[in-house]
């Protein structure tokens, strides 16, 4: 268990009331009573986690017979705080307490010794804990799975409505961090948003490097000329490097590429394919062909894009090219998924227009859920009716199950709550 992982536990503990106050030790202070353990700050998905500040605000405290109020910093271990923690910034001069796991250190900021409490929760609970981590660390759903699919359906819909809103600002302000680097820009984001659509994981960095790398008046500048629009994708991206036998076609995107690099001023990025899909629709080069002709067709693509979206899923389908280009409907319904909602709900934002906001949340239920292995890891428990409910299981998936996240997980917070809740019935162990 990670330092990150232990402080995320004693947070939950902590912040949800899990525990008795015979499980706090104050050293020789005396007794210590917790009247309230204060509110939550943000979530680490919902602000910037450069910044620091205390973990929960308004705490009340009793310790033997004075009552303290303030601000609550948690660690697994007393000394995080110090070592790495940013204890002297005066963002945590409000913090009138420090919860920790183990005390392996006495504290003193500006002067006083911090007041520390030493939380240890119930075996029930460190059990628990323990088996989701393990079960997360394997890739499955195992008992979190089981207690997913026994909640009320109102439950998982409340569930789901926090995944999917976790992922969608999460997407949001990438493309909010976008348009800012490209000057406030919407074109130019939206086509380097496109790009970054095509690949899945790493592969995103080198679409984006890619884009990055030709300026969309290249595009413009080309005439609707689609050859030249494909040079330009192929070439800057290497697929035109090193074919010297190469056939007529290839050797003609070859000269304009060549043309138009030395014209524009282009210098090749340095982009990685390894791990691309090995079936002809999913390889790079077969994506930048069918993007080389929606960038020659819609120049100005953040508008082309609104436009679409408020006539319809199947003027959104149009533009994307659909069948004429042998894409199927669920590849095109994955540009809307992960690019078209994402850049109209920033779009939404940056003009504070809530019915373009409220287009991009409807185009969620108007798309088919997505079928892979994240869907299919939590099948048994839930079954996804549109792309809202795939999308919420894709974000607990990799935003929690994968990266350790058990105690910050709206599933894994749920389960924690009601298991204190039997173990009070029965006797804290």
């Amino acid at each position: 268990m990670t330092e990150n992982q232990t402080r995320s536990f004693l947070a939950l503990v902590w912040g949800h009331r899990l525990f008795r106050d015979d499980q706090l030790e104050v050293g020789e202070v005396g007794e210590c009573a917790v009247e309230h353990p204060g509110y939550a700050a943000e979530t680490a998905a919902d602000s910037d986690a450069s910044i620091p500040s205390p973990d929960f605000a308004q705490a009340a405290v009793r310790i033997g017979a004075t009552t303290l109020y303030g601000a609550v910093r948690v660690d697994g271990r007393a000394s995080t705080w110090r070592d790495g923690g940013r204890m002297s910034d005066p963002a945590f001069d409000s913090v009138a307490f420090h919860v920790v796991g183990e005390r392996d250190r006495v504290l003193v900021r500006n002067g006083r010794e911090v007041p520390t409490l030493v939380l240890k929760p119930s075996e029930g609970l460190v059990g628990w804990y323990a088996e989701s981590l393990a079960t997360a660390a394997e890739g499955r759903g195992g008992a979190c799975a089981e207690f997913f699919g026994g909640l009320a359906g109102v439950e998982q819909g409340q569930i789901v409505s926090r995944l999917l809103a976790d992922r969608l600002r999460r997407k949001t302000a990438e493309v909010e961090r976008l348009r800012a680097d490209l000057g406030g820009d919407w074109d130019e984001t939206a086509y380097v948003c496109y790009l970054r659509s095509l690949g899945m994981g790493d592969q995103k960095r080198s679409y984006e490097a890619l884009a990055r790398s030709i300026p969309l008046r290249c595009f413009v500048r080309c005439g609707g000329d689609v050859r030249q629009a494909e040079a330009l994708l192929l070439g800057q991206s290497g697929y035109l490097s090193g074919v010297f036998e190469a056939e007529p076609a290839v050797r003609q995107w070859q000269d304009i590429y060549l043309s138009l690099k030395k014209e524009y001023g282009l210098l090749r990025p340095v982009v990685s394919w390894a791990g691309a899909g090995v079936r002809p629709v999913s390889l790079p080069s077969t994506m930048l062909l069918r993007a080389a002709a929606l960038l020659v067709r819609a120049t100005q693509l953040s508008e082309r894009v609104r436009e679409a979206a408020m006539q319809g899923m199947t003027a959104l389908r149009e533009l994307f090219g659909g069948a004429e280009q042998g894409m199927s409907v669920q590849k095109v319904d994955l540009r809307i998924i992960n690019f078209v909602i994402p850049l109209l709900t920033a779009m939404g934002r940056a003009t504070r227009d809530t019915g373009l906001q409220e287009r991009a949340l409807v185009l969620y239920d108007e798309v088919a859920p997505e079928s892979n292995r994240y869907t299919r890891m939590w099948a048994g428990a839930f079954r996804p009716e549109s792309a809202s409910d795939s999308q919420a299981l894709i974000q607990l998936s990799t935003e929690y199950c994968a990266r350790g996240r058990c105690a910050d997980c709206p599933v894994g917070v749920l389960r924690a709550v009601r298991l204190w809740r039997g173990l009070k019935g029965v006797g804290v162990k």
